[in-house]
């Protein structure tokens, strides 16, 4: 369910330059088409409520188009809500009224009484750390220096030059990509932290996306990492 275009988490939308930052930002709606249950596998336990956080990336056309389980109270309580985001619709970001895919985390809690009590959209950029720190939840996403080994990119892709696009507005620029390696060594979920030109966010991301990683570990347990690629695209490339 990975995908390749370039997307924008409402966190990361005012580095991107003045145009995006002065936009009108609307956000992801979500139908709850189908109602949260407790898990059953629970019911005879002493376990009475719980959470799962998932990050989730809604392309342009409102599509679930990747889902990534970053941390839970009880794998049972993860399960559900996969199954939950899995069948629930959703309506697309607009950007001045424009569709636009966006990843964003969600925290859905969970009660014995049957039900979803509450379902959260996290701060991604500024209460990462603060969160999987601070929290009894099973992490499942770390940062790169808590990995056992550095990570490694095993195959690249070097992007190619857009600048002499028709549509470019300059010959050389950069782009920052925040993004996560999951436990295969698998790129997930693209966003475009800042760029100087989006043909070079499109180019950046269709490359990342080819890329290749070692397979993260701590403590020898598989995780998933949120790591960060810049890429300059000089003017005589």
């Amino acid at each position: 369910m990975n995908s390749g275009r370039a997307l924008f988490g409402f966190f990361a939308m005012l580095a991107v330059g003045s145009a995006v930052s002065s936009a009108k930002h609307t956000p992801v709606r979500i139908e709850q088409t189908v109602e949260g249950q407790f898990p059953a596998s629970l019911t005879f336990t002493t376990i009475t409520a719980g959470e799962a956080r998932v990050m989730i990336n809604v392309d342009a056309d409102g599509k679930l188009a990747d889902l990534m389980v970053t941390s839970y109270s009880h794998p049972a309580f993860a399960e559900e809500a996969v199954s939950l985001l899995r069948h629930w619709r959703y309506s697309p970001a607009l950007v001045d009224g424009e569709p636009v895919g966006v990843r964003l985390e969600l925290k859905i809690d969970f009660e014995a009484r049957g039900r979803v009590i509450s379902l959260t959209a996290l701060e991604s950029a500024n209460l990462f750390m603060q969160r999987m720190v601070a929290s009894t939840l099973a992490r499942l996403v770390c940062t790169p220096q808590e990995l056992d080994h550095p990570l490694e990119v095993l195959r690249a892709v070097n992007p190619p030059h857009p600048g002499k696009a028709a549509h470019a507005t300059q010959l050389s620029g950069s782009t920052l990509v925040d993004f996560y390696v999951d436990e295969q060594g698998q790129m997930r979920m693209p966003v475009v932290v800042e760029t100087t030109d989006m043909t070079y966010a499109q180019a950046a991301v269709s490359a990342l996306n080819q890329w290749k990683f070692s397979s993260p570990t701590k403590q020898g347990k598989p995780v998933a990492v949120r790591v960060q690629q810049k890429f300059v695209f000089p003017s005589d490339s």
